[in-house]
């Protein structure tokens, strides 16, 4: 396997268009649009949508009642209109600043200019470890479903059709399930062995 760097979504489209890559992976969202120029597999996950917001914010951002009452608060998010428009339909005030790539919101966060930022909650808590200041918060009633899915190259249906096979072996076997929740909800596979001490191994002094 050779494994090709993406910088943007450009780099995508050319790497994609030219099958100098086969699949595209991680965290790419479906959209209509995207659908239009590029062929998916069957997603794989769905993300929840949230807020990451700072602490204080956390009450504020935790129904869409209360949403609403912020009125034009700033909200940092990707680029992803499929998906703002159900959030503007629910909170219609809200202004949108669109950012291009994830480091932008880590150093938006990092320099405390961003009060609020559209995240699925899977990404939205990885940044929270690196960022304490800030929390996930997914407003209520209702939810937002982010699906996830490889891209493919060109239009090629055999490939896609394997592609869509595995995903669903991987699905049936408990792959997807047990890799979501290693890594998204930090279960351990396996009871965690002690390290190796001086202490432990060879002293003996405790168990």
């Amino acid at each position: 396997v050779e494994f090709v760097e993406m910088e943007d979504w450009d780099a995508l489209t050319r790497l994609l268009a030219t099958s100098r890559a086969e699949l595209a992976m991680t965290g790419i969202a479906v959209t209509p649009d995207r659908a239009a120029w590029m062929v998916f597999s069957n997603p794989y996950v769905d993300e929840t949508f949230a807020f990451v917001v700072k602490d204080h914010l956390r009450e504020e951002f935790s129904s869409w009642a209360s949403i609403r009452d912020l009125g034009a608060f700033p909200v940092a998010s990707p680029n992803l209109p499929y998906f703002i428009a159900p959030v503007k339909a629910r909170a219609p005030e809200l202004k949108f600043q669109m950012v291009d790539t994830m480091k932008q919101i880590e150093d938006g966060m990092k320099e405390g200019r961003f009060g609020a930022i559209a995240l699925p909650g899977e990404r939205g808590s990885v940044l929270t470890l690196l960022n304490p200041k800030y929390t996930v918060v997914v407003p209520e009633p209702g939810t937002i479903k982010i699906p996830l899915a490889y891209a493919l190259a060109s239009r090629d249906q055999d490939w896609a059709y394997f592609i869509n096979t595995w995903l669903e072996l991987k699905r049936r076997d408990g792959t997807i399930d047990a890799l979501y929740g290693h890594w998204i909800l930090g279960k351990q596979v396996g009871k965690r062995q002690p390290r190796w001490s001086i202490i432990r191994n060879v002293l003996h002094w405790i168990e």
